[in-house]
């Protein structure tokens, strides 16, 4: 028996209607147990076309002795039965029916991945889990789905990106840049310079500190106050490198432990809220392809991240950040909508 989460969205047609009918022949399979649904949220399209409707969007949690792949089946049967067409990419549709969560399960293919590969920054979807799903967590990081959301909600909608070459992350940040508007970092930040005393180095933080980095484009490192450059409230930013990033059980929060121990307080906005995992694939599997489905050096969330065609990966950047800001408006009080 495995604890399964899955989506729903729709914006064509009836939707409220078209969502409660997946929800209820979801919940009237044999395989299918404890099935609970979130509130429906109505959010606004995000990438796609212009000109589409909100949203509706939500999510179901239960029980299956179902595998992935036969769960991936039954919503794929219901999408069409309800009229589902797969003309664009992001496009206006009746129906969407996704697999989220699939109990510890971790692998891909070309036409299913568990975990989803972008669901850590869908807004959309980790609001309406914590409804339902707040205990589940995602096995490749270990993080719960409240957790993750608070994450998000925690700083600003951000990114450090890994993989490929530091060339491919520079020119991704520069078109995000040009394109959108978003806040870019594409080099390291230089270390602060040493304070001198005399002819000897001093040796002391609060003399090295008399000399703060007066760098105005690149980001500072989030445990170290002598980078002055600091992310205003709303932006949000992607770096082509990783910084330091918080140690300790509270990681995820404005206040944490330093590895030393120590209590260390770490400005939100300066920590990216996901690590974008970058890589090249072969066009006849996609990605993540199964043999490196997860190659992970941290117990952060990640985001993957195709980088074949760069001018699709910058809009899928751009689409991840505003999902990550995405706002959400409760059209039910509860999660007996589909009954």
């Amino acid at each position: 028996m495995a604890e399964c989460l899955v989506s729903f969205g729709a914006n064509l047609g009836t939707r409220e209607s078209a969502i409660a009918t997946a929800a209820r022949e979801l919940s009237s399979l044999p395989a299918v147990a404890n099935f609970r649904a979130s509130r429906l949220f109505e959010t606004p399209p995000i990438g796609g076309p212009s000109g589409q409707d909100p949203f509706l969007n939500g999510v179901a949690a239960f029980d299956t002795t179902a595998g992935a792949r036969e769960v991936l089946g039954w919503l794929q049967e219901l999408e069409q039965r309800l009229g589902r067409r797969r003309d664009h990419r992001w496009g206006a549709r009746s129906i969407d029916l996704d697999v989220v969560l699939h109990g510890n399960l971790i692998g891909g293919a070309s036409d299913l991945t568990v975990p989803h590969p972008r669901y850590t920054a869908r807004r959309f979807v980790l609001r309406p889990a914590c409804d339902v799903a707040a205990d589940f967590r995602d096995p490749r990081f270990g993080w719960t789905i409240a957790r993750l959301a608070e994450h998000l909600d925690a700083g600003n909608a951000s990114l450090a990106l890994t993989g490929c070459n530091a060339a491919v992350r520079r020119e991704l940040c520069l078109q995000l840049q040009q394109r959108f508007g978003v806040r870019t970092f594409p080099d390291k930040p230089l270390p602060a310079p040493m304070a001198v005393i005399g002819n000897a180095p001093a040796g002391s933080f609060a003399a090295a500190s008399t000399h703060p980095a007066t760098t105005t484009a690149r980001l500072p490192d989030a445990n170290d106050s002598r980078f002055s450059v600091m992310v205003d409230d709303a932006s949000a930013w992607v770096s082509a490198f990783i910084g330091p990033l918080p140690s300790g059980r509270l990681a995820d929060t404005a206040a944490t432990e330093s590895p030393g121990g120590d209590s260390a307080a770490v400005d939100p906005r300066t920590v990216p809220r996901l690590i974008g995992r970058m890589a090249w694939t072969r066009p006849e599997q996609r990605w993540p392809a199964p043999h490196n489905i997860w190659p992970s050096t941290s117990r952060w969330p990640e985001y993957r991240l195709e980088v074949d065609d760069l001018d699709w990966t910058v809009g899928e950047v751009a689409s991840a950040l505003e999902s990550m800001r995405c706002p959400l408006h409760p059209i039910t009080d509860d999660g007996f909508w589909w009954y």
